[in-house]
């Protein structure tokens, strides 16, 4: 039926990927490079191509960036916490990354104890003093964490009337089963952090959709499988809901689901369920299908062990600038292997992208490669291939150590690129139609409550 096409996006921190679906099976796709093209004008030619076809919903799971989540990059934003707990946020697993400045920590005389009783009363006096400091250094953003809040929220909702009195955007910790404090407010924290990012990037959806997909017609997905709006407390819980969409497809399958796409190499367990993230900030409340990113991923880096003998590093380059054979990287990654795969440069998003000044200087860096390593009279082909089989045998072997059930399904744009390194399994078996996270993220938002 004509009101029945949907559109389904994707958006990563490099790639994008769109689908038009008509209930049944995609009508069309596309899959834009982000380093190359922006999301908004990307989207609006997907758009314009098919405006012929009513649109009746449109799912979204967004990806932000980890580099881009520091509040340096996303803005600043205050902190109000109980007096006496203002460094909670740096406790307990944090790597040193900060969340804020050490100048907007804010503190206030209230208590509230652990079984809902009020032992000191919040004044609004305090309050006033602290939107007054908040005016002059133009901060517009503010977290509150107020010590069992969760229990009971009286102080939480009071300062929170007020600061919304005063026009500033105030986040504080979603109501949940979870009593730790510590992850409850890092999990507020970033959801703040990265709101005027996910701000744009939304404006930047709304604008691609216009006049096709009204603004209300537009829902994100979050990690549970939920569909939200402007839920300020969801944000942080869509950086995975891409990867639970593929997951959710199959709960009743009872099989693993092998991601292999252009920014990561992912393993999901349908039925199995994490409540923490382990970010570079410290452990994050945040709801999601088990996730496990491999030891091995596109743009891992290539370099010479102690033993001087080829191997692949801890570090991933990522797409910006990419591999070498983008012409803007300056070190060789495992997507470089493949370079001159016809696989590869078939891939929608990919075409055309590679570029012989950037194969050459992929090429010559190996050499350079070889002249240092153990063994100097290798072939740049012969070494190619060797690294080409080991990194295939790390994504084998991880995935047959690390899967939850017997049967795995691999999926993604590289799924084929890798099929030869799973023939031995029984157990493995590949969706073979591409742009599988956008068809996840609609599988989802169709079932979920709108």
């Amino acid at each position: 039926m004509q009101n029945s096409f949907m559109f389904g996006v994707s958006v990563g921190e490099s790639f994008a990927e769109y689908i038009l679906w008509d209930g049944s099976k995609t009508i069309a796709a596309k899959r834009a490079y982000l380093t190359r093209e922006n999301l908004k004008n990307s989207l609006q030619q997907f758009v314009a191509a098919h405006k012929d076809k009513e649109i009746s919903k449109a799912f979204v799971s967004l990806r932000i960036s980890e580099k881009l989540m520091d509040y340096k990059l996303s803005g600043a934003v205050a902190h109000v916490t109980t007096e006496g707990f203002e460094n909670w946020l740096e406790l307990r697993g944090c790597s040193g990354s900060a969340l804020t400045s050490s100048e907007l920590h804010f503190s206030v005389r209230e208590r509230i104890q652990a079984s809902g009783e009020i032992h000191q009363a919040l004044a609004n006096e305090e309050l006033e003093g602290i939107a007054a400091k908040l005016q002059l250094m133009e901060i517009k953003k503010v977290c509150l964490h107020f010590l069992h809040a969760n229990i009971n929220p009286a102080h939480e909702k009071q300062a929170q009337e007020f600061f919304q009195s005063k026009n500033l955007e105030v986040f504080v910790p979603e109501k949940t089963e979870n009593q730790d404090e510590v992850t409850r407010w890092r999990k507020n924290a970033l959801n703040a952090t990265i709101s005027s990012l996910f701000q744009d990037l939304k404006k930047d959806l709304v604008e691609g959709f216009k006049d096709v997909v009204p603004t209300d017609k537009i829902y994100f997905v979050g990690a549970e499988g939920e569909v939200f709006q402007d839920e300020n407390h969801k944000r942080v819980g869509s950086l995975f809901a891409s990867y639970s969409a593929l997951g959710f497809q199959y709960q009743d399958s009872k099989v693993d689901v092998l991601h292999l796409g252009l920014e990561d190499f992912v393993l999901i367990s349908p039925n199995s369920w994490s409540d923490i993230w382990e970010s570079p900030w410290g452990k994050v409340e945040n709801k999601s299908l088990k996730i496990r990113s491999l030891g091995i991923q596109p743009t891992l880096g290539l370099e010479l062990n102690d033993f001087k003998h080829f191997d692949f590093n801890n570090r991933s380059e990522g797409w910006e600038p990419g591999p070498m054979s983008f012409g803007r990287g300056q070190k060789a990654t495992l997507m470089d292997l493949w370079v001159e795969n016809a696989k590869v440069a078939k891939l929608e998003g990919l075409q055309d992208r590679m570029i012989p000044a950037g194969v050459q200087k992929f090429k010559n860096s190996l050499l350079a490669l070889i002249k240092a390593s153990h063994d100097r009279n290798l072939e740049t082909d012969k070494v190619i291939k060797d690294l080409q089989s080991l990194g295939m045998q790390k994504i084998v072997m991880e995935s047959l150590m690390h899967r939850q059930n017997k049967k795995i399904k691999v999926t993604g744009p590289l799924a084929d690129l890798f099929s030869n390194g799973f023939k031995k399994d029984a157990g493995a078996s590949f969706d073979k139609e591409d742009f599988a996270e956008a068809r996840a993220v609609i599988a989802v938002g169709m079932k979920a409550k709108v």
